[in-house]
């Protein structure tokens, strides 16, 4: 798909195309065949990367001091909204879904970032009992997801003897499940009978075992440079909390992908709110009180070079062939799938793209506000990420890191009519839907796509501009 010829040309007979060792090579107009990008072209179209980022590093300190502690506060949220848009963006604006629980994937990052930082890292200066902790997690959890799985590939083979048994038996395994847990968790060592219950004492034994038979990673973190443990450290837990924000956007994707509409907003948007009961009532995680006197490493350096990544690693996906994919997705579903695109997967990959970043995020945030609670990451949370993308122009990136800018100042910019603030606040956001509904810069980007064919204009152009030149030709 990252190329198409047009149906009326046919090709040129004097410039067929060209094989080298066995393969194609793409024909264009010319009669020139493009050769596969060898190791230096790759290394040159990513050379802006790492020297944007080290001129973050170099300039952030000083401009951190300029900002001084207010401006630089105001400037950390703009840093942490533009990398839940942006990648939220992925997810509403090039994959076409409505997802309503961004904010989910960000307290899982965070929770799982703050509770090892806390209590296994020896405040960062431990990366190895950190990428322990991870492991272990790992394999309880894979252990648990796996009885689960057998438990509902059981119930769908029963579709076999009869159409609506799987429904019945679904119903009545969700019932057993809740009577189990609330009787069974008013005891100490509930009986063999709660098998639930005995469940989950088995996955914290089993957690707690593999934490106390972790001692060589402590001797991991020795062999580091006692300069480059914090930073180890800090990397990752920011890459563990992303990868089980993607895991839960995997568990979660799979079967609510295949939802659509206002459908998949109830299910991502009920996920969200189950996965902050869930941490609401875990006694490990702080309950309603959360968790305090988290370790403190985020910084100015550290936000804004990890915003880079994230919004050329989104742009790269975005205006690739895999790109291109996940927008004939959202163009048409149907005509995506005739034509051999497993829309379910792409829809999938896209929602774990999006929930790995917004998980880094929440683990960039816990360990920049050094306390996390529940309530600050409930639906009002995701509802204002969704705002973001939404102002910004759904299939534009450098929209939605304009509106997460734009909307992280104005309540700032309006605290001189406080009385006023959230009311003018929300009928700027009328208005400007109101005039403009395609949002900011509608599909455009404000900065060049990627070499290649020219994408479709309907998948990126602006809505507006495309109606217009439509009923110009018509008439």
């Amino acid at each position: 798909m990252s190329s198409r010829r047009s149906d009326t040309q046919a090709p040129s007979p004097a410039a067929p195309p060209r094989t080298d060792g066995g393969g194609v090579l793409p024909y264009r107009p010319g009669g020139q065949g493009v050769a596969a990008s060898g190791w230096w072209d790759t290394l040159k179209a990513n050379l802006p990367v790492p020297v944007v980022i080290l001129v973050v590093a170099l300039v952030a300190p000083s401009f951190e001091r300029w900002l001084g502690t207010y401006n630089a506060r105001i400037a950390m949220l703009v840093g942490f909204n533009v990398v839940l848009a942006v990648s939220l963006q992925l997810i509403n604006g090039f994959s076409g879904q409505f997802s309503l629980g961004h904010a989910g994937f960000m307290m899982v990052g965070a929770y799982l970032a703050a509770y090892p930082a806390k209590y296994h890292s020896n405040r960062l200066t431990d990366p190895g009992s950190a990428l322990w902790f991870y492991l272990s997690l790992g394999v309880v959890a894979v252990a648990a997801a796996g009885v689960i799985l057998g438990v509902f590939l059981l119930v769908r083979m029963s579709r076999k003897l009869h159409p609506v048994l799987p429904t019945v038996l679904l119903v009545a395994v969700a019932v057993w499940v809740v009577a189990d847990l609330s009787e069974g968790s008013r005891l100490d060592e509930p009986p063999a009978r709660y098998v639930w219950s005995r469940g989950i004492v088995a996955v914290q034994r089993a957690f707690a075992w593999l934490i106390a038979h972790g001692g060589a990673a402590a001797r991991l973190s020795e062999a580091l440079p006692v300069a480059a443990r914090a930073p180890a450290g800090y990397v990752v837990l920011l890459v563990g909390a992303g990868l089980f924000a993607a895991g839960t956007g995997l568990i979660v994707g799979i079967p609510a992908l295949r939802l659509r509409g206002d459908y998949l907003a109830i299910a991502t948007l009920g996920m969200a709110e189950i996965i902050r009961i869930l941490i609401q009532n875990s006694e490990p995680l702080g309950g309603a009180l959360g968790l305090t006197a988290i370790p403190k490493y985020t910084n100015f350096a550290w936000l804004y070079g990890f915003t880079v990544v994230t919004v050329v690693v989104v742009w790269r996906v975005a205006y690739s062939a895999r790109g291109r994919a996940i927008m004939a997705v959202r163009e048409d579903e149907v005509a995506a799938a005739a034509v051999g695109i497993n829309t379910t997967a792409q829809k999938v990959l896209a929602f774990v793209t999006g929930a790995f970043f917004g998980g880094c995020a929440g683990a960039m945030y816990a360990l920049h506000e050094r306390s996390i609670t529940p309530s600050t990451f409930g639906m009002a949370r995701s509802i204002e990420i969704v705002v973001m993308v939404t102002l910004g122009g759904l299939g534009s990136i450098s929209g939605a890191v304009l509106a997460a800018v734009i909307l992280t100042l104005l309540p700032e910019v309006l605290r001189g009519v406080s009385d006023y603030r959230m009311i003018i606040y929300s009928l700027m956001l009328v208005v400007m839907m109101l005039l403009r509904p395609q949002g900011l810069l509608g599909g455009r980007e404000l900065w060049p796509r990627r070499r290649g064919p020219k994408p479709d204009a309907a998948a990126t152009d602006d809505r507006d501009d495309l109606e217009r030149t439509a009923g110009a030709t018509a008439r």
